[in-house]
């Protein structure tokens, strides 16, 4: 078992049934393999496409199962249905789980055995009641892989101690009753929690790094923009707690020269298209600057903030805050906090302020930047801080340089261009500072 991914705490996965969102919260501290594996599989985006193959409701509402890797394809047999489970393409073989239940006042769950065959007569610590989902298995115990059902009905007298449960629906329950045969899973997303299989070199801090791939996942999911707003206007609006949990996706702004400013809470804001200022104000908040040139401010709290095509003026605010330019010639501004800073493409200049702060510079850049006025600067590195520099590529560190120009520092790629330059630093202390890191680290994922 110690090869299976495992959850020892909570999370929160949102599945999205033909169009619907339906909140699951995964209890990992009761069910850490069950619940591991599941969320595990939403990562993998297993569950993405596969339909729900088996819906119980005559003569009384039972089960609604589904995540048959098998459902993806349209031309299988629907008889196959239910035979599939997750084939690991580390093994190449279907991932079994054994089966896992805790009973109550236990400090362990039992394996590979019902509580008929241990002899254990307490409840289970999670029950088949209304609402809960579990793992779908065979007659075997030992052969739930990625199948699981949501319970209808309330089922404990006759699947407690039998069937695994490792979490319970908190929200869209209404959804779930409405499921038929047929419905496709559309999306599936861990969108809180710490999932110890996420690890990044850029981003040492696991809730720092959860938080913002949470964030990402949320705005991510496929659900739509509901807002009510003008799109060729341009609009002032001030996110509300109503509006920000009213549209899980967030807010689009528009067409036009927007004015946006965010809740208390975590908000998703896209500013679009037009020249359009954007304020997170307090929490955890996602804006996307869209096209044109915006000003964007992150507020409070760990932002994401990218601002993606034009020429942005970025400003964190307090918080450690991951910081995008995208394309265009942008200003960045970490402000306070521990930050991740990258200037992606064109001529940017970024300014950190306090804090352990990290600077990314492309790699591949370097092949197009051979004039120094067109080079990423960095204008306040301060090793004593903790500042570090990361260079997103698989060359060898032996393949650049550090040299004097006056005060400052030019780094460059061997046989190619210049990655950027650090304004009133040596080279002997920017070299100290500077790592490799690879393009496919799962922090640039992030914005």
């Amino acid at each position: 078992m110690a090869d299976l991914p495992q959850l020892t705490s909570a999370a929160t996965v949102i599945m999205v049934v033909e169009g619907l969102p339906i909140t699951i919260q995964v209890d990992g501290a009761n069910a850490p393999i069950t619940a591991g594996n599941f969320v595990d599989l939403v990562e993998r985006n297993v569950y993405n496409s596969t339909i729900f193959h088996r819906v119980v409701l005559d003569p009384n509402p039972f089960v609604a199962q589904g995540g048959d890797p098998q459902s993806k394809d349209p031309n299988i047999d629907p008889n196959a249905l239910g035979s599939g489970g997750f084939i690991d393409p580390a093994t190449g073989q279907v991932r079994n789980i054994p089966l896992e239940i805790k009973p109550q006042d236990a400090t362990e769950p039992i394996y590979s055995q019902t509580f008929q065959q241990a002899g254990i007569t307490v409840p289970p610590v999670l029950s088949n009641v209304v609402g809960s989902i579990a793992m779908a298995r065979s007659s075997e115990t030992d052969t739930a892989s990625s199948q699981f059902y949501f319970n209808l009905a309330d089922n404990s007298t006759n699947l407690d101690g039998s069937y695994a449960v490792f979490g319970t629906v908190t929200q869209g329950l209404d959804v779930v009753n409405q499921i038929q045969q047929g419905n496709v899973i559309w999306d599936a997303a861990v969108v809180d929690g710490i999932i110890p299989s996420r690890v990044s070199g850029i981003i040492s801090d696991a809730n720092i790094l959860n938080g913002f791939i949470n964030t990402i996942n949320r705005a991510s999911l496929p659900l739509s923009y509901a807002y009510p707003r003008d799109l060729d206007a341009d609009n002032v609006i001030t996110m509300t707690a109503d509006i920000t949990q009213n549209n899980p996706r967030g807010l689009l702004a528009g067409g036009g020269n927007d004015l946006v400013t965010g809740s208390t809470g975590n908000d998703v804001i896209n500013g679009n298209q037009g020249n359009d200022s954007l304020d997170g104000n307090d929490g955890n908040d996602y804006i996307l600057g869209g096209k044109d040139n915006d000003s964007i401010t992150g507020g409070q709290s760990n932002d994401i903030l990218n601002g993606n095509l034009g020429d942005d003026t970025i400003f964190g605010g307090a918080g450690s805050d991951f910081i995008r330019g995208g394309q265009g010639n942008d200003s960045l501004n970490g402000n306070e906090g521990n930050d991740f800073l990258i200037g992606d493409l064109g001529t940017d200049i970024l300014t950190a302020g306090g804090g352990a702060d990290i600077f990314l510079l492309r790699g591949d850049e370097a092949a197009t930047v051979s004039d120094i006025n067109l080079a990423d600067m960095i204008t306040d590195f301060n090793v004593t801080e903790g500042d570090k520099i990361h260079i997103l590529d698989t060359i060898p560190l032996a393949n650049l340089s550090f040299t004097s120009s006056g005060n400052d520092t030019i780094i460059r790629v061997a046989n190619s261009g210049i990655l950027g330059v650090v304004k009133n630093v040596q080279p002997s202390v920017v070299q100290t500072a500077t790592l490799i890191t690879p393009p496919t680290d799962l922090a640039l994922t992030i914005g």
